[in-house]
């Protein structure tokens, strides 16, 4: 034992949590993230509908957020606990499937609204 072992599972879920994070600020407090969904140079207040930009990309945030928190607790119990065989590659795709997904999809939305 390393000391490195469940290095992607701590991410994973760090990540996620810092997604949900996120995701809470953009539906009860109407904040934009702009570490997630928008570039650092992108000024928010040049949105040209931020509500629609909220209802938009919310659902993908949240997604986004509970796939990674997934994905991490699995790799910790792959890690730790026992060996999860073919779930940890199904996991492992889902969540490189997701992270495509949504940088196409949330690209695609700057690009409307900003």
């Amino acid at each position: 034992m390393n000391g490195m072992e469940g290095i992607f599972g701590i991410i994973g879920i760090g990540a996620g949590l810092y997604s949900l994070y996120a995701w809470f600020r953009l539906k009860f407090k109407g904040i934009i993230n702009t570490s997630i969904l928008v570039p650092k140079d992108t000024n928010i207040k040049k949105c040209k509908d931020k509500e629609a930009y909220r209802a938009a990309a919310g659902p993908k945030l949240l997604v986004l957020a509970v796939v990674l928190i997934l994905y991490g607790a699995e790799d910790l119990y792959n890690t730790y606990v026992q060996s999860t065989g073919k779930l940890f590659w199904v996991m492992l795709v889902l969540v490189l499937a997701v992270l495509v997904w949504f940088a196409w999809t949330v690209k695609k939305l700057n690009a409307k609204y900003f």
